[in-house]
């Protein structure tokens, strides 16, 4: 049996082949990125990913740790993800627009797919309040939560690579928009006032229509807003008829036009 300075110098020996190849590996990735860019084909090839992974588990199939590689290289793969959107993307992805068109569950998707983190700013003044939206309008009101959010809004301002998901009133501050593009690219999520009706109904957790839970109101609601919304968009999706996974990629696609 060998020693146990020699076993450690071999896995010293191996520890450097695996730096210099991972290194290469992700210079070749960013070879790619930049070769997809030119060509203009699409940048985030989740087949690609399957197939790199199912080759990778036939070539190492007589090893006793298949479950091990297959963590290793979803972790690899995930490495080179964020890379690339670091790249691609270097700053944070705000996404407003009215309630009921989907900002919080195209903000989760959007950070999947980009490994970016998600913020909900909402669900960032509920966790520090230890309350409800609601129940803050009712027992502080509404400028008190509006202060509030402006706060949260820039204390996250200085970030970048995240996917922020903003209330639907955040547009109502100058303030709030300004600090927002300080490092972000804002997306406005549009809807019908018919979908959106369709969505929130059954929805109690929305102060601003607590007993005006009718058409009519958010037809009102959203068209005193209709200009903020459109003055703060960079850039501009309608979201009815399409699925989340359709709705990210084409916000990824229009941002990557930008660039």
């Amino acid at each position: 049996m060998k020693d146990l300075e020699t076993l450690r110098q071999e896995i010293d020996a191996c520890d450097e082949m695996i730096v210099k190849n991972f290194e290469r590996r992700m210079e070749l990735v960013m070879e790619v990125l930049a070769y997809k860019r030119e060509k203009g084909l699409p940048v985030f090839h989740p087949e690609r990913e399957q197939q790199v992974m199912e080759k990778v588990l036939t070539n190492f199939s007589h090893t006793n740790l298949p479950e091990e590689i297959e963590q290793l290289y979803t972790e690899i793969m995930r490495i080179s993800r964020k890379m690339q959107s670091k790249r691609l993307f270097p700053y944070s992805i705000a996404l407003v627009g009215f309630m009921g068109t989907g900002k919080t569950t195209i903000a989760r998707d959007l950070a999947e797919k980009l490994e970016m983190t998600s913020v909900d700013i909402d669900t960032l003044i509920q966790e520090k309040m230890g309350m409800t939206i609601g129940e803050i309008f009712e027992n502080y009101g509404e400028a008190h939560f509006r202060k509030m959010e402006s706060d949260m809004v820039e204390e996250l301002s200085v970030e970048r690579n995240m996917i922020l998901s903003c209330g639907g009133g955040v547009i109502l501050s100058p303030y709030n928009v300004m600090n927002l593009k300080k490092n972000s690219r804002t997306v406005l999520l549009r809807a019908l006032p018919e979908t959106i009706f369709h969505r929130l109904q059954g929805d109690s957790s929305r102060p601003l229509l607590k007993g005006k839970m009718h058409l009519e109101h958010i037809e009102a609601l959203l068209e005193k807003r209709r200009v903020l919304y459109d003055e703060a968009a960079d850039l501009t999706i309608d979201t009815d008829g399409k699925s989340i996974d359709e709705i990210s990629k084409e916000i990824i696609k229009k941002l990557l036009q930008e660039n």
